[in-house]
């Protein structure tokens, strides 16, 4: 009687093993699966590891099964995760090495969307994404159809979405991280309202001609042509992803770095700053034929004064394939060291939005 006990409880245990082993079970998908959906610059030379640095990068997969998760090797960044166009969280890792982590589980077993999405912007830093984690009988599907409509964002801290979530005035560089939110910053708000899929080629402290401090070796403009922000190599290949509009805001960092003793910008940088931003307009129509371009001017007089000079200059040249937009000041809106809250990027957005809705940047129909 105890020998039938004991092998009717080993059956169970094996059993209970059994199960266990099957809910825990998981399979790892790689980056190279033809239908996860890459948005921003991304190096994939290596298959199994694929490489960003840029901010506003994000991953769009459907999948099946009850959890999904990442095989990453990042400490820097801050992700919004996204189930079925519901925001399910934030997710961050401490551990620079190559790790699995689950960021969404006890989902309903049938077929979701996940949106994965870089909050944040940190320098000399490239996380790599090494594939998604899902059950052992979870599959990826085709998702949705990409936006036809692009759109290229070049620009400083403020297209970055630097401390938007903030509460501070004064923070310091690593404690802004958590409080970034580039989904909520103006970049992404203007590419939502025109139905696009977009990139952000922004760097803070970055401008046209040089960076806040005068470094005219730190500038958004020289880096155009890279696959990862601050690496000269590999260079990113034009022909990947070719937008329909680019939308540069750069000025505010040429601001703080040219401004001589008088506090004011010297006519010599001045001249010096709108011949940096003719060749670089010159050089986004090289790279981009056809493209439209949105030159946004910030808050600051001189800023305004010398974009649209330029513009005026380029459309007495017969280039009609530009156009010129401002924003202004709005009282109270900003926090950790003079950058836009969330309230003040969707004011920022809408005057853009205003402006390419005027000049009809996509035609009649939004």
């Amino acid at each position: 009687m105890r020998r039938k006990v004991l092998i009717l409880c080993m059956a169970i245990f094996s059993l209970t093993i059994g199960m266990t082993n099957m809910i825990t079970a998981q399979k790892l998908i790689p980056p190279s699966n033809p239908d996860i959906q890459y948005y921003g610059r991304w190096d994939k030379n290596d298959s199994l590891h694929y490489r960003h640095s840029w901010p506003g990068a994000y991953i769009i997969v459907t999948f099946t099964g009850t959890k999904i998760g990442v095989r990453l090797a990042d400490n820097t960044s801050y992700y919004n995760v996204y189930i079925d166009g519901k925001m399910h969280s934030i997710f961050h890792s401490d551990d620079a090495g190559e790790k699995d982590y689950i960021i969404a589980d006890s989902l309903r077993d049938t077929t979701h969307t996940l949106r994965f999405s870089k909050r944040n912007f940190s320098f000399n830093q490239i996380p790599v994404f090494a594939g998604f984690i899902l059950d052992n009988n979870g599959r990826i599907l085709p998702s949705a159809p990409e936006p036809k409509r692009k759109i290229e964002f070049v620009g400083d801290s403020f297209t970055a979405a630097e401390g938007n979530e903030a509460k501070e005035l004064v923070m310091k560089w690593e404690d802004k991280f958590p409080v970034t939110n580039m989904d909520k910053g103006f970049a992404p708000l203007i590419a939502e309202h025109f139905g696009a899929q977009y990139i952000t080629t922004c760097r803070s402290g970055g401008g046209m001609v040089c960076d806040w401090q005068g470094d005219t070796t730190l500038t958004v403009a020289d880096r155009f042509d890279r696959t990862l922000m601050e690496s000269p190599e590999p260079k990113w290949d034009f022909k990947k992803w070719i937008p329909d509009v680019v939308v540069i805001c750069l000025g505010l960092n040429d601001h703080s770095g040219l401004i001589g003793k008088e506090k004011e910008v010297p006519d010599d940088k001045s001249e010096f700053f709108r011949k940096g931003y003719k060749k670089f307009l010159a050089r986004v129509r090289t790279v981009y034929s056809g493209v439209k371009i949105v030159a946004v001017a910030a808050h600051i007089p001189w800023i305004q004064k010398n974009v649209k000079e330029v513009i005026d200059e380029q459309k007495a040249a017969g280039h009609n394939d530009v156009y010129y937009a401002q924003f202004g000041i709005f009282e109270g809106g900003y926090v950790a060291n003079g950058h836009p809250t969330v309230e003040t990027d969707k004011k920022i957005a809408d005057e853009i939005i205003n402006a390419m809705e005027k000049y009809k940047v996509f035609g009649d129909s939004k």
